[in-house]
C-alpha cells in the first residue's frame, strides 16, 4: 500500500509538470484560434491518441460494461464538456498566468464537496490543500489584485471539477483510465464541435488544422492524452484530495515556462507563493489517502 501510494504522488505530480503547460498553450493558441473550436480540435485528436493505447491494450470490450456508462457520462459532462468550453473562453481573456493559477479555485471546491463522499477534513488536509491555494493566491496578488470576466469564467470552469474525479474514482473500479477517457474525449469533443459550429461558425477548419498542427498535436495528444492516462493511474492510487492537492501545484511548471521561455520576470510575492506552495505539497504528500471502501465512491 504505501508503495503504490508512493507511485501514484510520482505520477500525479509528473502530471503536474505536464498540465502546468496547458493553460500556457490555450492561452497562447486561443490568440489565433477560435477558443470552442480549439477546445473541440484538442479533445478529438486526444480521444484518437487514447484509442490507440486502447488498441493496444485491447480492453475496448470494457465498453460493453453498462454499469460504467453512467458514471463516464458524468465523467464527460462534468470534466470536459462544461470545464472546457469555460476555461478555453476564459483563458483568452486574460494572461498565461492568471490563466494557470485561477484553475487552482477547485481546491475550495474540492474541500466542499469531498465530505460528502466520505472524505473526512484533517487537519493536514486543510494545510496541504490551504498552502496549495493560499500560495497560488499571493502569486496572483502581486502586489495588486484585478479580475476581469476572463478570470470569473475560469474560476468557474472549476466548480464542477470534484464532481467529476468522483465519478471517475467510481468508474475506474469498473474499467480502465484508457477506456473512461476514450469516452469522455469522443463524447465531450463531439458535443464542444457542436457547440463550436453553432457559436463561432468557424471558416476553414481545414485552414485552421493546418496552420497549427503542431499546437493542436500536443495539446490534444500530449497534454490532454497522455497526460490524463498518467492522472488516472494516479488517481487509482490515491484517495480525491491528496490527488488533487498535488496536482494543483501545475502553476509551479507554468511559471517555469513562462519565466523560462516567455520571458516574464518573477516577484518577491511570487517566490512567497512558491515556498508556500511548496509546504503544501509536503502535507499533501505526508497524509495517508483514506481506504476507498470508506467512500462512496467504492462499489
Amino acid at each position: 500500500m504505501k508503495n503504490t501510494e508512493h507511485f501514484g504522488i510520482i505520477l500525479a505530480l509528473l502530471s503536474a509538470a505536464l498540465w502546468g503547460l496547458f493553460p500556457v498553450m490555450v492561452n497562447q493558441g486561443t490568440k489565433s484560434i477560435p477558443p470552442i473550436t480549439f477546445a473541440a480540435l484538442s479533445t478529438l485528436l486526444a480521444a484518437i491518441g487514447v484509442l490507440f493505447f486502447a488498441l493496444r491494450q485491447k480492453n475496448l470490450k470494457q465498453l460493453k460494461n453498462k454499469a460504467a456508462w453512467r458514471p463516464m457520462l458524468m465523467v464527460t459532462l462534468s470534466v470536459v464538456i462544461i470545464p472546457y468550453i469555460l476555461f478555453f473562453i476564459g483563458a483568452s481573456k486574460t494572461s498565461g498566468v492568471n490563466a494557470s493559477l485561477l484553475l487552482l479555485a477547485e481546491i475550495i471546491f474540492t474541500l466542499i464537496f469531498t465530505p460528502l463522499i466520505g472524505e473526512k477534513t484533517t487537519p493536514l488536509k486543510l494545510l496541504g490543500a490551504g498552502g496549495v491555494f493560499a500560495g497560488g493566491l499571493l502569486i496572483l496578488y502581486n502586489g495588486t489584485l484585478a479580475f476581469n470576466l476572463g478570470d470569473l469564467i475560469i474560476i468557474l470552469s472549476t466548480v464542477t471539477y470534484p464532481l467529476g474525479n468522483f465519478y471517475a474514482k467510481k468508474a475506474l473500479n469498473l474499467v480502465s483510465p484508457t477506456i473512461i477517457l476514450l469516452t469522455r474525449f469522443f463524447l465531450g469533443g463531439l458535443v464542444i464541435l457542436f457547440f463550436a459550429l453553432a457559436i463561432e461558425r468557424p471558416a476553414g477548419l481545414g485552414r485552421i488544422i493546418i496552420d497549427h498542427w503542431f499546437l493542436l498535436l500536443f495539446n490534444g495528444l500530449i497534454l490532454l492524452g497522455l497526460n490524463k492516462i498518467i492522472w488516472y493511474e494516479s488517481l487509482k492510487r490515491l484517495d480525491i484530495s491528496k490527488a488533487i492537492s498535488l496536482g494543483l501545484t501545475s502553476p509551479l511548471f507554468s511559471l517555469a515556462v513562462l519565466i523560462f521561455f516567455v520571458g516574464e520576470k518573477i516577484s518577491l510575492y511570487q517566490w512567497g507563493g512558491l515556498m508556500i506552495m511548496m509546504a503544501g505539497v509536503y502535507f499533501s504528500a505526508k497524509r495517508k489517502s483514506v481506504d476507498p471502501q470508506t467512500t462512496k465512491y467504492a462499489l
